[in-house]
């Protein structure tokens, strides 16, 4: 008998349990992100590309930590917000330095790993969450609840992803951009505290390029998805049966200009 992971192939950005993991690689390109807080309001701050470099360099899905502030924001109105160990102003949520804070005090939720002491900023904030015996305690957005959000509010973490799910279905403008320079990504790709290792620039670069390839050969689908993500067998058998047809029509014409 096959065991049933054989069979039902689980959702790639899901945990077991059904819930979103805090760390991981985005979903949502910055065009997205901006394009989909911009309609509700027109002078929400372009930050989402530091979201996405910073989410990237902790290993946290710097596209709902985004949603995140999206929430505690109201979309970028409100005046202070943040948890109550953490109250943040308006002005500061927009600041490189914040934003990095911001990824720090996740992955220290997340992580059991330490973060090097030359690179922690909120270190008020990442002692309390040890003290308080949360450190790699949050394995996904769900469990802030009663961590960044306070006691008694059990949709916080659920709040923050159907945000996030809202964004990623939305079908107006701003998809991947398959066009970031090699350059960007190795930028992105340098260190990967959550992992534990260097991804290095390279694997990044090689993703980037091989993707670019399927889209000249207009063998992507749209909208492209990201590079390290999985792909189902009938997406597979779809991909493969498109460079057939391909390959018999090129025949077809060689045959007859060969006539």
């Amino acid at each position: 008998m096959e065991k049933v992971g054989t069979v039902f192939r689980g959702h790639p950005e899901l945990e077991p349990t059904g819930k979103l993991s805090l760390l991981g690689e985005e979903c949502c390109s910055a065009e997205r992100m901006r394009a989909y807080v911009s309609r509700r309001n027109p002078n929400a701050p372009d930050v989402a590309e530091l979201y996405l470099k910073w989410g990237n360099r902790y290993g946290i899905r710097g596209d709902v930590a985004y949603c995140q502030v999206v929430y505690e924001t109201r979309g970028w109105t409100k005046p202070i917000s943040g948890p109550y160990w953490w109250p943040i102003t308006l002005a500061q949520w927009m600041e490189e330095a914040t934003i990095e804070a911001h990824m720090q005090i996740l992955y220290s939720l997340a992580s059991d790993l330490p973060l090097p002491e030359t690179l922690v900023k909120a270190k008020i904030q990442t002692a309390l969450i040890e003290r308080s015996g949360w450190q790699g305690s949050v394995h996904c957005w769900e469990d802030l609840n009663g961590k960044w959000a306070g006691p008694g509010y059990h949709r916080y973490g659920q709040d923050i992803v159907s945000l996030w799910r809202s964004m990623t279905e939305w079908k107006g403008e701003g998809e991947v951009d398959m066009n970031r320079s090699s350059g960007e990504e190795q930028d992105r790709g340098q260190f990967d505290t959550a992992r534990g290792r260097n991804r290095g620039p390279k694997g990044s670069a090689y993703g980037v390029e091989q993707m670019k390839w399927l889209q000249e050969q207009q063998l992507l689908p749209f909208p492209a998805p990201q590079p390290d993500r999985n792909v189902t067998w009938a997406e597979l058998a779809a991909l493969l049966r498109s460079w057939d047809n391909r390959s018999s029509i090129a025949a077809l014409e060689e045959k007859k200009i060969s006539s």
